[in-house]
């Protein structure tokens, strides 16, 4: 099983289910939601959980439907609940005309019981840009002294670990830098991996035009977002990449590594763009910098496909109606 899987496959029950006593299985996937081996492991667990004999629910329970009314409530990639029906649901992605990525279908043919208990839902995305946020300010604490109206910045948003490859694409575009001074890379995101973080720090003190700075609040991180050139993705492994899709949401351009993670919601030079090396980022880099009918209708496809199948308003309903049809199912 790959080590991403090993490390982002965990079974977790907040302390407010424990409280109400629910039993809920919730299982979160998060890097490794395009592995084979994620499915498979799925599928030979699916048996097993809906054998499961759930206690009597205590009649002083507080509403499902309350508890995920506001977007955000559960975690995003594979999501899987049980309740006492055995129904599951599943937060799943949508590839860039619609089509579900990770197939459940098999599931229902090898688990007969299944049928009619899976749910396939994309993940939806809300951005909240801060609108008192200050670009300039920001610019300076970035160390980053040109005038804003010359600069493209382009956004990497990780956290420090090395499944996101923070530093793969850092002398490429070092070397660009040097050529073209007003390009700088912003790497933004939370010190993850202490190890990993001190060798990102020492690369980028000798980077030309590459700055990194910490974790900031969401509402000023979509700022930066909005303010930036384009978005950049460079992760090993991706399950869906929510910076990409907020990318997308605000309207910025994304370039995105080649990975099934990322082709399932960019398709190339439709909604982003692909690379597949630092250099072909580079030449990709340059050619959205030189092209801006194609940036403008990846900046309208992208927004489009957001709007059409990412929709935080239908991921909030379709698990309100999920919640409601579980609870009507064990009062009968």
């Amino acid at each position: 099983m790959p080590l991403t899987l090993k490390a982002h496959l965990r079974l977790q029950t907040s302390s407010w289910l424990r409280t109400a006593r629910l039993p809920w299985l919730f299982t979160s996937i998060g890097e490794a939601g395009f592995c084979k081996a994620t499915e498979s492991l799925l599928e030979s667990s699916l048996e097993e959980l809906m054998s499961m004999k759930m206690p009597t629910r205590e009649k002083r329970t507080p509403s499902w439907a309350e508890f995920l009314r506001k977007p955000g409530r559960h975690e995003t990639s594979i999501n899987i609940c049980r309740k006492y029906s055995g129904a599951f649901w599943k937060g799943g992605t949508t590839g860039s005309k619609g089509r579900k990525t990770q197939s459940w279908e098999g599931s229902s043919r090898s688990q007969p019981q299944a049928k009619g208990k899976i749910y396939v839902q994309s993940q939806g995305i809300a951005t909240t840009p801060n609108a008192a946020f200050n670009w300039n300010t920001f610019l300076r604490r970035s160390e980053i002294n040109q005038s804003a109206d010359n600069l493209h910045i382009f956004l990497l948003i990780c956290g420090l670990r090395q499944v996101k490859d923070p530093l793969y694409l850092v002398d490429a575009f070092s070397e660009w830098h040097q050529e073209e001074p007003s390009v700088y890379l912003v790497i933004a995101g939370p010190e993850v991996d202490p190890v990993f973080t001190r060798e990102v720090k020492a690369k980028v003190r000798r980077a030309a035009g590459v700055r990194l700075i910490g974790e900031m609040p969401q509402e000023d991180l979509h700022a930066v977002v909005k303010n930036c050139f384009a978005v950049v993705n460079s992760s090993v492994s991706e399950g869906m990449s929510a910076a990409i899709l907020e990318a997308m949401d605000l309207e910025v351009p994304v370039l995105a590594r080649n990975i099934p993670g990322n082709a399932a919601v960019v398709k190339h030079e439709v909604t982003g763009l692909l690379f597949s090396n630092p250099q072909e980022f580079v030449h990709l880099a340059k050619r959205l910098l030189s092209d801006p009918a194609l940036e403008k209708e990846i900046v309208v496809n992208g927004r489009e496909y957001v709007r059409m199948y990412h929709s935080w308003q239908v991921e909030r309903d379709t698990y309100q109606q999920l919640i409601r049809k579980l609870e009507g199912s064990t009062e009968d």
